[in-house]
């Protein structure tokens, strides 16, 4: 459950290692800020959403709450086994999707919104991004929105480091990766301007930055909002 949610001293071996109770509290609570700015944007009731990068179900666990299904997507299986423990009696809801591309195993047009956080930040490449939207809009009904968390240079308070400093980060894990050392994790940063034009070339209507404070962690946090037409 750390490996998605490090808060310091959450740690499997920390003084106060997560439970399952304190990432669903967790995931409760960020949903609920979520979807404070989410419903004021206007978000279709019900229907299935599509989470990009599920994790343990720290926020699939919240997300059930506000749809009929979630399609949880992840790269790992050993975190999709948790994401099940910890949404319990409501597991019957989710349905899970493990990939190793930027797809999104759904019928067209046959979803109702799409929310993604703290997971584009980590992927090596920009167009990796790029596809997943494209995949997300195939999906999506016509109405049907978007939600996703992006870091954008300046908007989180807690981002002290140089961009020089961050560029030399992100370079050196790539060769950490290359050279097999997996204890790593890039985190990469997109000027708004960048994202808002994917997301017009690919035909979604109504985009929104919204950059608010997470109750969880106090920090601020940017948000892409947009709609298929």
């Amino acid at each position: 459950m750390y490996a998605v949610a490090t808060w310091k001293g959450r740690e499997h071996d920390g003084p106060n290692p997560w439970t399952i109770d304190d990432l669903r509290a967790a995931g409760r609570s960020d949903c609920s800020d979520i979807m404070h700015h989410w419903n004021n944007y206007g978000r279709i009731e019900g229907g299935t959403c599509v989470e990009i990068g599920c994790g343990s179900g720290r926020l699939t666990s919240a997300l059930i709450d506000h749809f009929d299904r979630v399609l949880g997507i992840d790269v790992s299986p050993d975190q999709i086994e948790v994401a099940k423990r910890v949404l319990g009696d409501n597991v019957s809801r989710v349905f899970f999707s493990i990939v190793e591309d930027p797809v999104i195993d759904a019928p067209p047009e046959s979803c109702s919104a799409m929310i993604s956080t703290s997971v584009f930040q980590h992927l090596s490449e920009y167009s990796g991004i790029a596809a997943y939207l494209r995949a997300t809009y195939s999906a999506l009904q016509p109405g049907a929105t978007i939600c996703f968390q992006i870091p954008v240079p300046g908007a989180d308070n807690t981002e002290l480091l140089s961009a020089g400093h961050r560029a030399f980060d992100s370079m050196w894990a790539r060769v950490r990766r290359a050279i097999g050392r997996h204890r790593f994790m890039e985190y990469n940063r997109y000027p708004a301007n960048r994202v808002v034009s994917t997301l017009t070339e690919i035909g979604f209507a109504d985009v929104e930055l919204r950059i608010f404070r997470m109750s969880s962690t106090g920090r601020r946090r940017s948000f892409f909002f947009a709609r298929k037409p």
